[in-house]
């Protein structure tokens, strides 16, 4: 069973996201890419042995999943704005507990969390700068982020036809932020002190601990 593999749940209907659909999609090129990008993220979160992780952006719970298979005793918070998506998380991931939340406002004092991590978010934002400030903040000890590998996720996407209409071509529409990998280093070292700056295509996988 792949570790993407679609989870049935009551209501499931309710939710139409593109993370969902990602997760959830019968193409299997895509699926083969996102478990790549679930074990390498596995890997390197397993290898910073976290006891406590915020998931910041945590939609369905798909990456909560595979974290707690990873780490079955790590405790897992997490916060979303969909509703529908984060009672769908919770459904799937009973031993964690996510809530309705805001990564410009997380509700949690600092240092709170020995990893923060937040996946396929930070493009979507008009202020990338703040939200990554407020998941430094609540970080104990590292902060783990993934965005997309570009140009070569909205090359990826044109090359099978997808988003042709959206500039830059191939790009998702709700993306904001368009960073290389080298880019988003420098970005993220305004507030971390960059360990990692790796990747599983078409994504960015970026490992830092918090500047004080």
């Amino acid at each position: 069973m792949s570790i993407s593999e679609t989870f049935k749940y009551e209501g499931a209907g309710l939710v139409d996201t593109s993370n969902y659909r990602k997760h959830t999609s019968d193409n299997a090129v895509q699926r083969r890419l996102i478990d790549r990008f679930h074990r390498k993220v596995a890997t390197i979160v397993t290898g910073l042995h976290p006891a406590t992780m915020l998931d910041a952006g945590c939609g369905e719970g798909f990456v909560a999943d595979v974290f707690l298979a990873a780490m079955p005793d790590v405790e897992i918070t997490g916060f979303d704005l969909l509703e529908d998506s984060v009672r769908l998380a919770q459904q799937r991931n009973p031993r964690a507990s996510f809530t309705v939340g805001e990564i410009y406002d997380i509700g949690h004092p600092d240092n709170s969390f020995d990893v923060v991590y937040c996946f396929e978010v930070l493009e979507h934002l008009h202020q990338p700068d703040r939200a990554l400030r407020e998941l430094t903040r609540v970080a104990h000890s590292h902060v783990v982020l993934s965005v997309p590998h570009e140009p070569f996720f909205c090359l990826a996407n044109a090359a099978r036809g997808k988003n042709l209409d959206i500039r830059p071509r191939g790009s998702d529409p709700d993306h904001r932020n368009f960073w290389s990998r080298q880019k988003f280093g420098e970005f993220a070292s305004m507030h971390l002190d960059v360990e990692v700056l790796t990747g599983s295509m078409p994504w960015t996988i970026l490992v830092g601990s918090p500047k004080r």
